[in-house]
């Protein structure tokens, strides 16, 4: 009888451990999913600044027929575009590397822990070039290319407005780039 008791006992705990270890796979599988649906928040960053160069390069020609601003100007405004994409692609490779289906969690963790240390960094580095290239803008624009009789400080009002309106797009996606990479830290975490 005690043998009995035993061996339904032991078949119990049998049932218990698959029961338990299927729940961990679930478990791991639903956070490795989460994790990839995240990536996606970082990578929405990535394609609007390829866009944002894009747009850029493909207005640069019409710049040279309209003369708003002058060539100095457009050739530097290219490339600090290439830089910012070429920087864009540095900060992002490592993400984009990842498998966040087979990739062991502490290397996610490290590389999501890289790019958002990279990426603050960025946004530090971010007014550095563009503060004097808004200046130059304005200048450029405002009282070089102003027609006559026009105060140049309204030329430079949209521009303004602009940079305004750019730099909180600019933010919105940082902070959901950096916010998605700081859920998966504390997701592999917990």
């Amino acid at each position: 009888m005690e043998n009995m008791e035993f061996e339904e006992m032991r078949n119990q705990f049998a049932i218990l451990k698959q029961q338990l270890d299927k729940q961990e796979i679930v478990s791991d599988h639903l956070l490795r999913e989460t994790m990839k649906a995240k990536k996606g928040n970082i990578n929405s960053t990535k394609r609007m600044c390829y866009a944002c160069v894009v747009i850029a390069l493909l207005l640069t020609p019409l710049n040279f027929y309209t003369h708003a601003w002058g060539l100095a100007f457009s050739i530097v405004t290219c490339l600090m575009m290439l830089f910012c994409a070429a920087a864009t692609y540095y900060i992002h490779k490592p993400v984009d590397d990842l498998n966040f289906l087979t990739d062991d969690f502490a290397t996610v963790a490290r590389v999501m822990a890289k790019f958002k240390k990279q990426y603050n960094q960025w946004l530090l580095f971010s007014p550095v070039i563009l503060i004097p290239w808004i200046g130059w803008a304005c200048y450029d624009f405002g009282w070089k290319h102003a027609p006559e009789g026009v105060n140049p400080l309204w030329m430079c009002f949209p521009l303004l407005i602009g940079a305004v309106i750019g730099g909180a797009i600019g933010l919105y996606y940082h902070f959901k780039a950096v916010n998605a990479a700081q859920d998966i830290i504390d997701q592999i975490h917990e």
